[in-house]
């Protein structure tokens, strides 16, 4: 596969989205040598797929989007869920989820183009499990080296919130506080503890 080629495509792509994904299918799934790494490339690019303010796609019609949509979104969701924690390669991911989506002779998944190609469209704008990445091993921590762990860094701990309560001109500034308090911590299951505590409080400040 014609690697540049696809990401020349992605990031020239202008016009409405859904007509977008449709070529991207036509050329790289059903015409394409691979597929599975059209898929990956596909999901993994950051920026955003057509022009979201063009309304008006000429190959699916607004109401049959809306209607796969509502059909297929859950299921779709769920089934990239459910391949995430297999904890599998990048590899053998993006191979399950092509197989399973776009690749089933089960009649439950989609089946024509049209079906296929907002399958494509929800997976790369609406599925949050993607872009994937397989989580390695780490350091195990028992409940007990968490508690004493904590102990023992509770001065890094609260200079940590403190600065996070503090108004910075920039964020690199604060997250080089943030930073800096880490690299004080030498011990690596205490370093994993420190950030254990701070993503804790920076979820419950979001929540």
């Amino acid at each position: 596969m014609d690697v540049g080629r696809l990401l020349d495509t992605l990031e020239k792509a202008s016009g409405n989205a859904t007509d977008i994904y449709y070529g991207l299918y036509t050329d790289y799934f059903e015409n394409g040598s691979d597929p599975v790494s059209a898929l990956k490339i596909i999901l993994e690019y950051p920026n955003e797929i057509g022009n979201s303010e063009d309304r008006d796609p000429t190959t699916i019609s607004n109401q049959e989007e809306n209607r796969l949509s509502a059909l297929l979104e859950e299921m779709i969701t769920g089934m990239t869920d459910r391949i995430v924690e297999m904890n599998l390669t990048q590899k053998d991911f993006y191979e399950k989820l092509y197989a399973n989506i776009f690749d089933s002779a089960n009649e439950l998944f989609p089946q024509t183009k049209e079906e296929r190609v907002i399958a494509l469209k929800i997976l790369s704008e609406n599925v949050s499990a993607v872009p994937y990445f397989q989580v390695l091993e780490v350091d195990k921590i028992t409940k007990e080296e968490f508690v004493s762990g904590i102990d023992r860094l509770v001065n890094h701990i609260l200079e940590a919130n403190h600065m996070l309560q503090r108004q910075f001109a920039t964020t690199p500034e604060e997250a080089a506080q943030i930073l800096r308090i880490a690299d004080e911590i030498t011990d690596k299951k205490d370093r994993i503890i420190y950030w254990t505590v701070l993503l804790n409080t920076l979820r419950r400040q979001n929540e």
